[in-house]
């Protein structure tokens, strides 16, 4: 028998979306920070969250947008989208370097992860699939990016956001932890539409497990690429299951075809966070190498990603970004030389054979290199001539 009778009543959705807040709220702002230990920051959550599941399984249902016999259909794209999201993790780690897992990796401490983060996963999921499907589904596109939107910010680290200093550590929240947690969630909750919760727990389960698993995982230092990487990587996957799914089904109501904007609405997002990291938004931007002054280390074709900071941070062996003429040159800082006015910097290119003859003042730099992709500029130096 169900706990609460009355099917259509207008307080369930109210219900369970305060359940889900309070249940996030006394989880990181009151049992682990306030209690804390063993006790209020894992087995008291989990409690919790395994009680707020009993309650979620006792409502009224939702019946799942997709189709039954999709629904097995919908496991597999699950599990294929854990092992894309792997494969990018660890193609991450190939290119840019891997680093010891934070987590405890005893046989006590893997349970009691698992334990707490599990039930918070299946809570959260459940609640996911309830809302979008009994209370957000007259608009699939709009309902969709509404409850993408909310465990997004559900899911966001507290104590990160509240200890962010300056638009630096700002700059990179939003694009390390926001927008690869958006695009995340918009594919999980695509799958929770028209899946219901079991394919939203295999994809988010799935990435859990291996991060909480694996001895080895990136090592986070090149965080813009890794926001690009944990962004686009979940769009593009979506557009593949969107694909994939709508090819299976035949679906042919338009309430169900709405669904077919999400890909493009993605697909529009990483746009936009492709050109802002082309124009510099994130103080992060691309530069193509057009000369070998400063081969081995940088050869034409290659593409510098270049932070913008003050001259006063530079410092000896930098490679920083300055003008010259109408110019801007990339070479090496080989000597520092201090007036009353400022610092002086006398910069070469590793491949040639002299230092520039004019001093670097500070103020004139631009930038500094803070990582080098190999090859990824052919096609612009092909597409300006530069390249036969």
């Amino acid at each position: 028998m169900k706990l609460l009778r009355v099917r259509d009543a207008a307080y369930y959705p109210l219900m369970v979306g305060c359940a889900l807040v309070a249940a996030f709220l006394l989880d990181n702002l009151v049992l682990g920070p306030k209690i804390g230990g063993t006790l209020g920051s894992y087995l008291l959550p989990a409690i919790m969250w395994a009680l707020l599941i009993i309650l979620l399984l006792r409502v009224p249902s939702a019946r799942i947008a997709g189709k039954l016999r999709l629904r097995r259909l919908l496991y597999g794209m699950a599990l294929i989208a854990v092992f894309i999201a792997i494969f990018a993790v660890l193609l991450e780690g190939v290119f840019f370097g891997f680093g010891k897992s934070p987590y405890d990796h005893s046989l006590l401490g893997i349970i009691i992860n698992l334990l707490y983060e599990g039930t918070a996963l299946i809570a959260f999921e459940i609640t996911r699939s309830w809302l979008v499907n009994r209370f957000f589904r007259r608009r699939a596109f709009l309902d969709i990016a509404g409850i993408s939107l909310l465990f997004t910010f559900l899911l966001l680290p507290l104590n990160r956001l509240f200890n962010l200093q300056g638009a630096k550590e700002l700059t990179e929240f939003v694009g390390a932890s926001l927008f690869p947690g958006l695009a995340e969630n918009i594919l999980t909750t695509y799958l929770a539409f028209w899946g219901g919760p079991v394919p939203a727990i295999i994809y988010r389960g799935g990435l859990l497990v291996f991060e909480r698993l694996s001895p080895l995982l990136p090592n986070g230092e090149n965080w813009v690429m890794a926001a690009l990487i944990g962004t686009l990587v979940p769009l593009v996957t979506l557009i593949l299951i969107q694909q994939i799914y709508k090819e299976e089904s035949r679906e042919a109501k338009p309430s169900r075809q709405e669904t077919g904007y999400l890909p493009w609405a993605g697909a529009g997002l990483a746009s936009i966070l492709i050109i802002w990291f082309c124009l510099g938004v994130f103080s992060y931007s691309p530069r193509v190498i057009l000369s070998g002054s400063m081969v081995p280390v940088m050869n034409i074709g290659d593409v510098a990603i270049l932070h913008t900071i003050p001259g006063s941070e530079a410092k000896l062996r930098d490679i920083v970004m300055f003008p010259v003429g109408s110019m801007k040159v990339t070479h090496r800082i080989i000597d520092v030389e201090k007036a009353e006015e400022g610092r002086y910097f006398t910069t070469k290119g590793d491949a040639n054979g002299e230092p520039e003859s004019d001093l670097l003042a500070e103020q004139d730099v631009q930038g500094k290199v803070v990582m080098i992709i190999p090859k990824l500029g052919y096609l612009t130096l092909w597409l300006r001539g530069a390249w036969n």
